[in-house]
């Protein structure tokens, strides 16, 4: 990789998605970025107590993702998590849509609870995440209309392990909506190329899995 690589790395979010839930190991990960300049750390709803009570000093952004239940993304689900998410020592909440309202066109109700989950969030800035290449065109297009027309202004794309973020719909998102922060999740480590790539085609921000291989 290019070491002098003109990309800001307040652009890069550590995801510590999926790390085995182990005090240890979260709180090893917590040490290695610690000096990192991150632009926020990326958690699950259960690493929240466990930061709590390892007493571990966070001194960047956090963001906590309401990950798939069992259930899939119901909203009284994700209403509940954004509820006593929006009470811990966190700053962003990002969560997904059940998008299978989309299909039959149901996206009157996709619309009220967005408008439910802002008042849900209080004073924490909501990220919408989808995965894009489960979408099409139109159906990105009706999911960002909702949510910059709710004012949300993050959304966060591919967050699933099988799924990934293409090259065009970067290109698509950033062109038709230049005022949306887009955070690019394909699972990466720091030390994928794709990382610069994304953010030089117009991502806001990339998450990457040992952001301590990055060149800072």
């Amino acid at each position: 990789m290019n070491n002098n690589s003109h990309i800001n790395s307040s652009q890069i979010i550590a995801s510590l998605i999926d790390i085995p839930n182990f005090k240890f190991d979260l709180t090893n990960s917590l040490k290695k970025i610690d000096s990192l300049p991150l632009r926020e750390i990326e958690i699950e709803l259960d690493s929240i107590e466990q930061i709590e009570k390892s007493g571990s000093n966070v001194n960047k952004m956090i963001t906590v993702v309401i990950n798939y239940p069992l259930g899939g993304y119901q909203p009284d689900y994700i209403l509940e998590s954004i509820r006593w998410a929006s009470e811990k020592k966190i700053d962003i909440i990002c969560s997904g849509l059940p998008l299978f309202w989309l299909r039959p066109n149901e996206t009157m109700k996709i619309n009220n609870l967005i408008k439910e989950m802002i008042i849900a969030c209080g004073k924490k800035t909501l990220r919408i995440s989808l995965e894009s290449d489960l979408l099409s065109r139109e159906e990105i297009s009706i999911i960002c209309d909702l949510i910059s027309d709710a004012g949300i202004n993050h959304i966060k794309s591919s967050c699933g392990f099988s799924h990934r973020t293409s090259v065009e719909d970067i290109r698509y998102i950033r062109k038709k909506y230049p005022d949306l922060l887009l955070t690019v999740d394909n699972n990466l480590k720091g030390n994928s190329i794709e990382i610069d790539n994304f953010l030089q085609l117009g991502a806001s921000y990339v998450c990457a899995k040992e952001p301590w291989l990055y060149h800072f």
